[in-house]
């Protein structure tokens, strides 16, 4: 008896549309695959604009309460919880209410995602250039006081192997 039930629930699935919570995308879900494929490329069940419209109309922030008694939505509080998450320009306050941004306060998180992004790309250069230079000092004074041009490509090939043995181009003085 369980097993028809679950195979009934399986067979059941209804098309309907999928919303992108950042963008004006619409998607119909016609199977269930392109269903799991939507809901993996985090859209959501209900369309963000209607979430945007009720937050507006309760002034730009509101509890949960206003969603759920919504005629417009339906869904669960699990899944209304989950949409509003998903939209960017959405935050939860501490209290639990839920914010809209304005579009002042959405150019300054994309700015500052920016800025962290150009800032993490610089650090990973840094990083970087430090394990190239595996000349020691004292090679590359010899190096200066050696080679009329420094730096070269010939003088730091010479450098490094005077880091590597200090008697390097000393020359060898044989016994007669």
């Amino acid at each position: 008896m369980n097993i028809r039930i679950i195979i009934e629930k399986k067979n059941k699935f209804k098309p309907h549309k999928m919303y992108d919570p950042n963008s004006d995308d619409i998607i119909d879900a016609e199977k269930e695959e392109e269903h799991s494929d939507a809901g993996e490329d985090g859209y959501i069940h209900i369309d963000p604009e209607i979430l945007r419209d009720i937050l507006k109309d309760e002034g730009g922030a509101a509890g949960i309460d206003p969603f759920v008694d919504s005629e417009d939505i339906d869904a669960d509080e699990e899944e209304i919880r989950d949409a509003l998450d998903a939209m960017d320009d959405v935050g939860e306050h501490e209290e639990g209410d839920y914010v809209l941004a304005d579009e002042e306060q959405i150019i300054t998180i994309m700015v500052k995602e920016a800025v962290r992004f150009v800032l993490e790309k610089r650090k990973k250069k840094k990083k970087k250039k430090k394990k190239g230079n595996k000349i020691c000092p004292k090679g590359i004074a010899w190096a200066k006081r050696t080679f009329d041009t420094y730096p070269s490509a010939y003088a730091n090939l010479a450098a490094s192997k005077y880091c590597k043995d200090p008697n390097y181009a000393k020359g060898s003085k044989k016994k007669k």
